[in-house]
């Protein structure tokens, strides 16, 4: 299924692209929508990105080069977040503060991880990037022994278990939903579950095996959000009062939110065996736009809240056109920023590279 390393995490990308539009789409109840059964079907988006997290971690730890050490490839991990981390507070600041800053300020709000709603998944995903080589270790481990299903759904149990008490028994700060709580909480759980769905190879072989697991998870899906309008968490509710519903994620929006994962990935699998060209370049824009949803989650706020209701939009304009501006603007502005940084870095540090000699006649 997969010809290229590149295309083994197209889906990844694909299925982080449908997270970040549904955390677009849940933080713009009240403003694109009002119905709350709209807003409860896109709450799977933290629990994904954390299982796709889970994913890509094991995948880079086992490319990890021979000379990086386990501490060298941590830093570099955590390097990749905080720095965009710390661009994104200042700028937040900037805005919310009345375009004034306070570099007092911006280091209590740094370590407060609470200046923007969404910035607790940076201090969840900081403590993963820590564990993860530990993790990634186990996870090895245990799939390597014999009866080694066995042994995986002891391990996860165990994690299970550990995130449990993570959010029943611990405390970090006052932040939103799961930074509150050691590790993320269930969080952890996903995570570690992306390792082990990373670490089994799953692959489908064919258009027909791709159609048929389509059909199974889309099936699946569309049970898990029945149940989950149905049930209205009352489920999780039972076992785990308030605390494990939505975020940190019980196990009504886990269930479901693997089904939307398990949707995507056949999703994929049957696009590329199709080899329909236009569909496979819309599928490839949209994965394309998935490798930018760190800059899209840690900037939409401001942009929703500060930017979008200055523009001079009519009254009556339509709800699906106002749509379409707030998503584009949402996704647009952050995605254009880094193509920008990019470039711009890319030319300054070609511009300082070492000149080759010129080569004697």
């Amino acid at each position: 299924m997969w010809k290229t390393e590149n295309e083994k995490v197209l889906w990844i990308d694909f299925a982080r692209f449908l997270s970040i539009l549904a955390v677009l789409i849940d933080h713009t109840k009240g403003i694109l929508y009002e119905s709350e059964a709209v807003q409860s079907a896109f709450f799977y988006s933290v629990a994904a990105f954390f299982f796709l997290a889970g994913m890509t971690s094991f995948y880079s730890l086992r490319r990890r080069k021979v000379e990086e050490s386990v501490v060298g490839w941590t830093v570099r991990r955590l390097w990749r977040i905080i720095a965009p981390y710390l661009v994104a507070v200042a700028v937040c600041q900037y805005v919310r503060g009345g375009f004034s800053w306070s570099f007092y300020e911006f280091i209590l709000w740094v370590l407060n991880f609470s200046l923007e709603g969404q910035f607790y998944f940076v201090l969840i995903y900081l403590q993963l990037v820590v564990l993860s080589p530990f993790l990634y270790l186990v996870t090895v481990y245990v799939g390597k022994r014999r009866a080694h299903w066995f042994w995986r759904a002891l391990y996860l149990a165990a994690v299970g278990g550990i995130s449990v008490f993570c959010v029943e028994d611990t405390f970090i700060m006052d932040t939103y939903g799961g930074g509150r709580y050691l590790f993320g909480g269930t969080y952890l759980f996903l995570f570690v579950l992306g390792m082990a769905a990373a670490q089994l190879e799953i692959e489908l072989k064919g258009k027909k095996e791709a159609l048929i697991a389509l059909c199974i998870s889309l099936a699946s899906l569309g049970a898990s959000l029945t149940f989950l309008l149905k049930d209205g968490f009352a489920l999780d509710e039972a076992f785990f009062g308030w605390k494990l519903r939505v975020n940190p994620p019980g196990i009504t929006l886990t269930v479901y939110s693997l089904t939307v994962l398990a949707s995507a990935f056949a999703l994929c699998g049957l696009v590329l065996f199709i080899k329909n060209r236009p569909l496979e370049r819309l599928f490839r824009a949209a994965a394309w736009l998935g490798k930018y949803t760190l800059y899209v989650f840690l900037y939409h706020m401001i942009i929703l809240e500060g930017l979008l209701p200055r523009l001079p939009l009519p009254a009556d304009l339509p709800r699906g056109i106002l749509a379409v501006v707030y998503m584009t603007a949402m996704v647009g502005i952050p995605v254009a920023g880094k193509v920008l940084y990019d470039r711009v870095r890319r030319a300054l540090m070609a511009g300082f590279a070492p000149k080759r000699p010129l080569s004697s006649p």
